[in-house]
């Protein structure tokens, strides 16, 4: 077998394994080996989660046999699962959520697929579904991305507690924002999104945080006249995701105050899949740009559509084109902060 035959049947076996794995997930599962003390059956698993035996059993074993679970025999000759202590925690982590890309590339193939032909439509705008899926990833990033921004932002830590103006754009389920709010009482956090829908999602979940205010803005097309300005402006994994990134970024650059700042975080790859190449992880994004944040960005013909692996060479250029001074620092993984300054 040649080497590109073994590379494309892994990746082929290595899709189906994930769906698998998903819906382990998402029928309990893999709640019930991480909470498991003792090693167990998939009659066990299945009376816990009150599932169809016959199902749980060919998961099991799928997740078995690629060694995702560990295996014993008992004495009656039944299989037992269970996961080893170091795993069980990995599962706690933001792997969990990523678990569920496979269900959103599965839910919006269709429509992604119909945006490819020239007759086509331009893009897909992301579901509750694919906002729910962010926002369980986020559970795991958000203290990540405060740490980043108090480390890094020169003040910034000390404004927020003496009390300061601050906005965020493409907000989404807020979880990032009500962090915030809830550190530092003495600062007034408007979250902001283009969609209704979510806000209101927002307005329900986090309405006992008095100071937090709700706002519809469209990032690409914020106000030439000024109605107020922020002494800090902030959004996570959203520049990438718009139609007019530079157009926004220029936006931004009016809100902020004399003094102020702006911080980003964003992936932040080479932007050549040459410079990437062998890298798995630089070709998960790829995908996911495909089905998700090129189907978001691309709305019209002109829209820059970046897609997530948009590099980080990229994003310096269009923050110095909106007249920012950068400060640039790599976090974890592939993640970048900007901290861009009048």
């Amino acid at each position: 077998m040649s080497s590109f035959q073994q590379k494309l049947g892994s990746l082929l076996n290595g899709t189906a394994v994930a769906f698998a794995l998903s819906i382990a997930k998402d029928t309990g599962i893999l709640e019930a080996l991480i909470d498991a003390t003792q090693p167990l059956t998939s009659q066990e698993i299945a009376n816990e989660k009150r599932l169809k035996e016959r199902y749980v059993r060919d998961v099991l074993a799928s997740l078995g046999t690629v060694e995702l679970l560990q295996m014993t025999s008992d004495e009656s000759g039944n299989i037992r699962y269970h996961l080893a202590e170091q795993d069980k925690l990995t599962l706690k982590s933001s792997m969990m959520a990523f678990i569920s890309f496979t269900k959103i590339f599965a839910s919006v193939y269709e429509p992604v697929k119909s945006c490819f032909p020239l007759e086509g439509p331009y893009g897909v705008r992301y579901s509750s579904f694919v906002h729910d899926v962010i926002d369980e990833f986020s559970m795991y990033s958000v203290d990540g991305f405060v740490d980043g921004f108090l480390k890094h932002t020169q003040g910034l830590k000390d404004q927020l507690e003496q009390g300061i103006d601050v906005i965020e754009f493409g907000s989404g389920r807020g979880r990032l924002i009500a962090k915030l709010a809830a550190m530092f009482p003495q600062s007034s956090f408007t979250t902001s999104d283009v969609s209704t829908e979510l806000l209101d999602k927002q307005r329900a979940r986090w309405g006992h945080l008095p100071n937090i205010h709700y706002q519809v803005n469209d990032l690409c097309c914020l106000p030439d006249v000024i109605p107020k300005q922020y002494d800090w402006i902030f959004c996570a994994d959203v520049i990438h995701d718009l139609p007019d990134p530079l157009g926004a970024l220029k936006g931004i650059r009016r809100l902020v105050k004399p003094g102020g700042v702006f911080t980003f975080i964003d992936i932040a790859t080479s932007g050549s899949p040459l410079a990437d190449r062998g890298s798995l992880e630089v070709a998960c994004y790829y995908a996911a740009g495909t089905f998700l944040c090129i189907p978001e960005s691309f709305q019209q013909e002109s829209s820059q559509a970046l897609g997530p692996c948009w590099g980080k060479a990229k994003a310096v250029e269009l923050v110095g084109a909106a007249d920012f001074r950068l400060e640039l620092f790599t976090l974890e993984g592939l993640q970048a902060l900007y901290v861009c300054r009048p």
